[in-house]
């Protein structure tokens, strides 16, 4: 078992919990509740700072972790923790660099391809003599053999030195010569030193390694076997070309990757494009002309990289190789394989190694993320997810499921944060925190199976699961004037859906370049201390201002620009406004302390000096909504915004909070607040709106929704949340970037295959009628 007791991480109210290791936890809660400050803040937090802490004791060099606020904590494994944030990832980073397929795939290239000379043409490699004799041990025993050091200008000189240094017998032209006792012919056109004669049994193999690195050491790497009545063999164990001798350079991983210099296309850098068009240098494939030359089995590296994972799954399982090569091969073989086979039934297949991460969808990029924590192996660990069903319609969350439970069966414990159903009915443990979001949360409400959750109707988790709560939303009625592509209805609540990569964004991205009061909202973090609530919705402004206007203020010569921590006239000169100094100890981190001058208010005493009714600026802010409110019931501006934060179910948060501290579902619900406060005429564009949302928070954001419509606004909304799809008042369906279906909910679930996985979701929805 899982041990923790006195849990205070944010909002969290001083609570013990026990989790069973090995099992399948689900976490669950309406948004702000405090399921992140747990799972990640407390759990994720403090199993990493103990792995880190024994790690300490060898490696010095390594930064301590600081520890979350809980009084004592006992059986915590070592974690791995995939949070919810979206990355935003380069055009340096693919899935073959996010999945590690393509570290293997290098070292494969790097120690079994063929160079192709560019001098003859003919492909090569280095071998170890251990590899030569391997392949010689091949021959049936009783073959006669030659060990040969080609001799690539042979002249009268070179020969009277080889004669000084003991060797005699020499192949000129096919003839063995003894220039003991005949002179070498005037005209030779080939010619070889014959270091040895030997017939293949159990004797020979010590005598022919010598004889091998004799030959190596005379003729630059390179030797040549002669077989009677066969062709020659001829290796090389240096980089130089056997056939023609003209020197190589040496190979190495790098030479393939994209992101190093040895491997990058000069001419792009390693990506590709020049200024959005295909370099034409390396024609798109990132690599240098370097790795070009090398083939393995055919292929070059550029090309299994721009294949389909699928086909080159099917080519790696026909490749095969024999004795130290195909132990090699085998080894890589198998790691590269378990990266890549999650992805295949994962849906992935039809993705490349070097497919750009900026082009992934939200839902690839999710099942990419969750299949190479498999690919790992790893077992005995604590695997801390957050919300993994993010983005995947129905079917494809079965599949994910699956993946936790191969995870599971690994030896780990998977504590993952999630509101699906689906997810939540499978879990073997439960915890919902709530019973309302902010100072209302923090709270344990529930602590057990599925089954009891279902019977325990009195959390927001348990009302909808047992159907006694239900979301709802009235039909409203819409009309098409035509039936292209992008027509969309006017006023009304239009959905995308369909499966993981199939254009949903894509078609957003096309809304808003071909209508002109088109607004994008994305999943999109936030923007740091410079990005309170308050300044979110615009109020900061009008604070500021009323401040301005008091009496003390006017006394003191005080502007607005005196009553921010981001303005120079406002902020403390000793911490710049943050509060908090950083200060250097040698051999340490960094420690943060509190500014000793604005005792981390981050504000000048001049601006602290100036009250309203008793506050001063930094006590305001760090008032809730619900508490500010009372007090500026005479400034409209103020009023007006406050009111619609707790309207939409925002009011605990605190004025000065930052964004970055938020939760995904409160920054979308003050995102919603935004376009409420300057109603007008608009296509909103919505991509993946219930990101980190319950389903208590689902209903809410449905209401606004509506609010948005009866402005007069419209909303198109990429999503395969069930609830969504189920009570949109127009439903398009996205297959391989082409519209495949477009009406009304009811008739798409009756005829549609892929609408099959939502019928499971019937029971939480019902459609109101006019």
């Amino acid at each position: 078992m899982i041990y923790l007791r006195g849990i205070q991480t944010h909002n969290l109210k001083n609570i013990d919990l026990e989790i069973p290791l090995g099992a399948l936890v689900c976490i669950t809660g309406v948004s702000g509740s405090g399921k992140s400050s747990l799972a990640f803040d407390t759990l994720g937090q403090e199993a990493r700072r103990r792995y880190f802490e024994v790690l300490r004791r060898t490696e010095t060099h390594l930064p301590s972790v600081p520890a979350p606020p809980v009084r004592e904590a006992h059986g915590l494994p070592p974690a791995v923790v995939l949070e919810q944030k979206i990355p935003r990832l380069s055009w340096r980073s693919t899935v073959g660099t996010f999945t590690r397929v393509l570290d293997f795939l290098r070292v494969l290239f790097a120690e079994l391809g063929r160079v192709v000379c560019p001098e003859c043409g003919q492909k090569t490699r280095p071998l170890s003599f251990a590899h030569i004799l391997e392949e010689l041990q091949a021959l049936p025993e009783g073959s006669k053999l030659f060990v040969l050091a080609p001799l690539k200008r042979p002249n009268q000189e070179t020969l009277r030195y080889l004669l000084g240094e003991g060797f005699s017998r020499f192949l000129f032209d096919d003839q063995i010569f003894d220039l003991t006792e005949e002179a070498p012919p005037k005209d030779i056109k080939q010619a070889f030193v014959l270091i040895d004669r030997l017939v293949i049994n159990e004797r020979c193999w010590f005598r022919l390694e010598e004889a091998l690195r004799l030959a190596s050491q005379l003729a630059g790497g390179v030797v040549r076997i002669r077989l009677l009545e066969k062709k020659d063999l001829i290796f090389t164990t240096e980089w130089r070309c056997p056939f023609c001798g003209k020197e190589l350079d040496e190979l190495s991983p790098e030479h393939f990757s994209f992101n190093h210099p040895l491997g990058a296309c000069p001419k792009c850098k390693g990506l590709g494009k020049i200024e959005g068009e295909i370099c034409p240098q390396c024609q798109g494939q990132r690599l240098s002309a370097r790795a070009s030359l090398v083939r393995l089995a055919g292929k070059t590296f550029s090309a299994l990289g721009q294949s389909p994972l699928e086909e080159l799954f099917s080519w790696l399982e026909e490749l095969n190789f024999q004795g130290l090569e195909e132990k090699i091969f085998q080894g890589l073989k198998r790691e590269i394989v378990e990266r890549i086979k999650p992805l295949l039934d994962f849906g992935l297949g039809y993705l490349s190694l070097f497919h750009p991460g900026p082009l992934l969808s939200t839902g690839e990029l999710q099942k990419i993320r969750i299949a190479s924590l498999l690919g790992e192996r790893l077992s005995g660990c604590l695997y801390v997810l957050d919300e993994p069903t993010l983005a995947l319609p129905p079917e494809e969350k079965k599949h994910l499921l699956f993946f936790l439970r191969r995870l599971q069966a690994q030896g780990n414990t998977i504590v993952m944060v999630e509101h699906d159903p689906l997810l939540i009915s499978a879990a073997d443990f439960i915890v919902e925190l709530g019973p309302g979001a902010g100072h209302q949360g923090g709270e344990i409400i529930f602590l057990g199976t599925p089954e009891e959750l279902v019977r325990q109707t009195d959390t927001p988790t348990g009302a909808y699961l047992s159907g006694r709560q239900k979301i709802q939303r009235p039909e409203r009625k819409i009309s098409l004037k035509s039936t292209g592509r992008e027509q969309i209805p006017d006023g009304a609540l239009t959905v995308l859906c369909g499966p993981t990569g199939s254009g949903k964004s894509i078609f957003l991205q096309n809304l808003l370049k071909s209508h002109r009061n088109a607004c994008l909202v994305t999943p999109a973090e936030g923007k740091g201390r410079e990005s309170f609530v308050i300044s979110f919705v615009g109020a900061f402004k009008a604070l500021r201002e009323f401040l301005a206007e008091t009496k003390e203020a006017r006394l003191l010569g005080l502007s607005p620009a005196h009553f921010s921590p981001f303005t120079q006239q406002g902020r403390c000169p000793g911490c710049k406004g943050k509060g908090k100094k950083s200060v250097k100890i040698p051999l340490l981190p960094p420690l943060d302390i509190t500014c000793e001058e604005c005792q981390g208010t981050g504000l000048t005493r001049e601006a602290l000096r100036v009250r309203y009714r008793g506050y001063n600026l930094y006590e305001l802010l760090q008032m809730t909504v619900e508490e500010a409110l009372p007090l500026f019931g005479k400034h409209p501006l103020l009023k007006a915004r406050l009111s619609l934060l707790e309207e939409v179910g925002l009011g605990y948060l605190r004025l000065g909070q930052d964004i970055a501290s938020l939760s995904g579902g409160e920054r979308q619900r003050l995102r919603l607040v935004r376009f409420l406060i300057s109603p007008q005429d608009r296509l909103l564009l919505f991509d993946l709106p219930t990101l980190g949302l319950h389903l208590a928070d689902v209903a809410r954001l449905l209401r606004l929704f509506d609010r948005l419509l009866e402005q007069g606004q419209t909303v198109v909304v990429a999503d395969n949340h069930p609830v969504l799809v189920l009570l949109a008042d127009h439903l398009i369906e996205i297959q391989k970037g082409e519209t495949v279906w477009a009406g009304p909910p009811t008739k798409w679930l009756e005829t549609r295959p892929f609408a099959k996985g939502y019928e499971r979701y019937k029971s939480l929805v019902k459609r109101l009628k006019n």
